[in-house]
C-alpha cells in the first residue's frame, strides 16, 4: 500500500467575518485530504495542550502528532470579495519548538512518499528534513507564494533540489524535475524537462479557496504515484480542488 505522510502545519484557521474556526494548516489540510483518498496516511507536526490539540489528536491524520505544552498555532484568514484568503498575525505557538526525532527519521524512511509545507515560519523544520537521507522516498514540498510567509526566489532556488516534485503558485526560472504552478481560475502547469502539461480550471462557484491547493496537491501526489499519469493526474486533482472551494473552510 501506498503509504503518504505531510510534514508542516497544524495551524487554527479563524474567520473574524463569520465568527467560526476551522482546523487547518497546509500539511494538515495536505493529509486530510491524502487519507479521504484511501491511502496509508500519516501527519508529522506539533499540536498544543489546549482542547484544540486534542481535536487534531482525534482527526483521522491525528497518530503521529506530538503533544508539547502549550497552545497549538493559529492564523486569522479574510476573505476578500473573490473569497481568496488574506493570512495574518499567525501565531506558531507550540509549533516554535518543534523538531524531527530520530524516531521521526526511521518513520519517514518507511514511507512512498513524503510532503513537505516549505514556508518561512518553519524554515528549521525545512533545513532538518532536507538533511535526512531518503533516498528511496518521493520527496515533495510547497512553496507557495502568495502568503506574507513565502520564500523568495532565491531561497526557493537554494532548497528546490532536495525535492522531486515542487509545488508553487507563481512563475519561476528555475530548471527542475517537476514544477507544479497553480494559478487558480486560470488552473495549472505541470513543467518536467521534456514537457509542459496544462490543466484548465473548472468553473465554480467558490465560496472561500482557501485549502484548494493543498486538496489538489494531495490529490495529484497520490494519483501520480499510482500511474505515473501527469495529465489524468492534474485533472483528478483539479476536480477535488473545485469540489472543496464551494464550503468554507479548508477541512471542512
Amino acid at each position: 500500500m501506498l503509504k503518504f505522510t505531510a510534514i508542516g502545519d497544524c495551524c487554527i484557521d479563524l474567520y473574524p467575518q463569520f465568527n467560526r474556526q476551522f482546523l487547518g494548516g497546509s500539511a494538515f489540510n495536505i493529509a486530510l485530504a491524502a487519507e479521504k483518498l484511501k491511502v496509508q496516511t500519516s501527519l508529522i507536526s506539533a499540536v498544543g495542550t489546549d482542547a484544540w490539540g486534542k481535536k487534531y489528536r482525534s482527526s483521522p491524520v491525528g497518530t503521529q502528532l506530538t503533544q508539547l505544552k502549550g497552545k497549538t498555532s493559529h492564523v486569522t484568514i479574510t476573505l476578500d470579495h473573490h473569497n481568496s484568503p488574506s493570512f495574518s498575525q499567525w501565531q506558531l505557538g507550540v509549533l516554535k519548538q518543534f523538531k524531527l526525532t530520530p524516531k521521526h527519521q526511521k518513520f519517514l524512511a518507511s514511507q512512498t512518499a513524503v510532503h513537505c509545507t516549505a514556508i518561512k515560519p518553519l524554515k528549521s523544520l525545512l533545513k532538518q528534513f532536507i538533511k535526512l537521507p531518503l533516498p528511496k522516498v518521493f520527496k515533495s514540498a510547497d512553496f507557495d507564494g502568495n502568503t506574507p510567509y513565502t520564500f523568495n526566489n532565491a531561497e526557493l532556488t537554494k532548497y528546490a533540489p532536495a525535492f522531486d516534485l515542487i509545488a508553487v503558485s507563481r512563475s519561476v526560472n528555475i530548471k527542475h524535475k517537476m514544477i507544479l504552478i497553480t494559478m487558480g481560475k486560470h488552473g495549472s502547469q505541470i513543467i518536467t524537462p521534456l514537457k509542459t502539461y496544462f490543466q484548465p480550471a473548472i468553473k465554480t462557484k467558490a465560496a472561500d479557496t482557501t485549502g484548494a491547493g493543498d486538496v489538489y496537491l494531495a490529490t495529484f501526489i497520490i494519483h501520480y504515484l499510482k500511474t505515473k499519469n501527469i495529465q489524468k493526474s492534474m485533472f483528478l486533482a483539479t476536480q477535488a480542488a473545485a469540489q472543496k472551494i464551494t464550503r468554507l473552510g479548508a477541512s471542512s
